[in-house]
């Protein structure tokens, strides 16, 4: 009776959970900003290089866009603007259909195991991915390395397939994961562990190469000049450490690894003995591959969010467990206490994550900009930073100037990390300013152009900076949202 019921409850909170996720990330799909300072990079590079504009800049190159992310998230961003057009909400659009995706996929995943396993790996991989708003939905790479993550979970559970789909399956997966983040073949150590394990040396190999190839393939292209990506890692990896972070980190990673943990020693002793051997290698590798992570998710600027693609493989190793005690009350009953618990835990980011859509400001913002541009056809124009954090997320629409072809030079998102880590405004750049490249600068009403200290503590542009830009531009007029300074020279 307790077996049936549970089973029944895993499967209305898997769906109804599941539908909570679509709902925000519609939600967020048509807020008409963004709530996060990276965002509008990524998706203004990805439109900039179906015109061909290299992603890749050098450092003492004269502007400052350039991110550290790999290939693969421009090349996907990109591929959507050319098929739907640009738009803010076709930059997202990726992100956060990547997100629903995987947990559709965590779910299949368990079909062989039944429906209630279905229901509480959905349920569980939607409170995480709550508990990591906004990362769970931004365009950054988080959401489309944990997909790959699940995609990862089905082809390692599949039944029939042989050694060579498992090899080109992972091999695939592992190559483009590389080319969203460096360090992102980390998270596919506990399968590579087992392919080790199961299919040998020579499969691992196979896959390692084909890896290898599919990360090298965007490099090809003049886009993607790998020296340019080297050097800004070279410095960026300076980065210090943060016992804060490092702390914050440990904590949220509880979320990953108490289930699984409850759950296999829970059905440890009623495992046949080949499942013993394939959990104890995904848990040993899981372990290894968390604590990998650790280092650099407690540096400044990351946080508990790269802990998300683990999510998928988290909870599959606590399905392994828990379909074993499928005919047990008790297990079944605290199967939903801890999807309960965990979604319950997930609903006060939820509310912060709503809470900070500003939907009339942003709305207005838009207008805004639209109207300047309108105003001022024939002239280019860009939006730079002010003196507060308070006005820095009206600049986060930078991009609406970008999809209708106005330059993209300076991105107070990457000259914030730049300057904090020893990459000084170069000269190019002050030459740059003072040569009036962009007609029009807009700059956050009633505050001093780029005179902001950002979240590191140090000053995002600098004296000299600021010096050269009043130089080349004035002060000609001002909106609710906007200064909007000219070029001296223009009259």
């Amino acid at each position: 009776m307790i077996e049936r019921a549970s089973t029944y409850a895993l499967i209305v909170i898997g769906i109804a959970v599941a539908l909570n996720v679509l709902g925000l990330g519609a939600a967020y799909l048509f807020y008409p900003g963004y709530v996060d300072t990276g965002e509008p990079n990524i998706v203004a590079l990805a439109w900039r290089l179906l015109a061909g504009h290299p992603v890749y800049l050098p450092i003492d190159d004269a502007a400052r866009i350039t991110n550290l992310y790999g290939p693969y998230l421009y090349l996907i961003h990109a591929a959507v603007f050319a098929m739907l057009g640009a738009s803010v909400a076709v930059g997202k659009l990726p992100g956060i259909a990547a997100l629903v995706l995987t947990i559709v996929v965590c779910a299949l995943g368990q079909r062989r195991r039944g429906a209630a396993m279905m229901g509480f790996t959905a349920a569980c991989t939607a409170a995480v991915a709550v508990v990591n708003l906004p990362a769970s939905v931004w365009d950054r790479p988080e959401a489309f390395m944990m997909l790959a993550v699940a995609i990862g979970v089905w082809i390692n559970n599949a039944a029939g397939r042989g050694i060579w789909f498992r090899i080109a399956g992972f091999g695939t997966l592992v190559g483009v994961v590389i080319g969203l983040k460096v360090f992102a073949a980390v998270y596919f150590l506990p399968f590579g562990l087992l392919m080790l394990v199961r299919d040998g040396i020579r499969a691992c190999i196979a896959t390692a190469l084909l890896a290898m190839a599919i990360t090298a393939l965007p490099f090809v292209s003049p886009a993607f000049e790998l020296q340019y990506m080297i050097d800004l890692i070279e410095v960026m990896s300076d980065k210090p450490n943060s016992l804060e972070g490092l702390v914050k980190v440990l904590r949220y990673a509880g979320f990953y690894a108490l289930p699984p943990l409850l759950f296999l020693a829970w059905a440890w002793r009623v495992m046949p003995a080949d499942e013993r051997r394939d959990v104890a290698v995904l848990a040993a590798g899981f372990v290894l591959a968390l604590a990998a992570v650790f280092y650099p998710a407690q540096k400044p600027g990351a946080g508990m969010y790269y802990l998300l693609p683990f999510a998928p493989l988290a909870f599959d190793l606590a399905a392994r467990g828990l379909a074993r005690l499928a005919d047990k009350g008790a297990a079944m009953a605290t199967a939903v206490l801890v999807c309960v618990l965990m979604n319950v835990i997930a609903i006060p980011a939820e509310k912060r994550f709503f809470r900070n859509l500003d939907w009339e400001r942003a709305g207005n913002v838009a207008a805004e900009i639209e109207a300047i541009a309108a105003d001022n056809p024939g002239k280019t124009i860009e939006i730079g930073i002010g003196d507060s954090f308070e006005s820095y997320v009206t600049t986060f629409q930078r991009t609406r100037l970008v999809f209708d072809g106005h330059p993209y030079t300076l991105d107070t998102s990457i000259v914030i990390d730049t300057t904090a880590w020893g990459i000084d405004i170069k000269p190019a750049t002050l030459a740059m300013i003072e040569a009036c490249e962009t007609d029009i600068w807009l700059i956050p009403a009633n505050e001093r152009p780029f005179d902001w200290t950002g979240y590191y503590g140090k000053d995002v542009y600098g004296l000299r900076f600021r010096e050269s830009f009043h130089r080349a531009y004035l002060k000609t007029g001002n909106r609710q949202y906007f200064d909007i300074y000219r070029c001296r020279r223009a009259g």
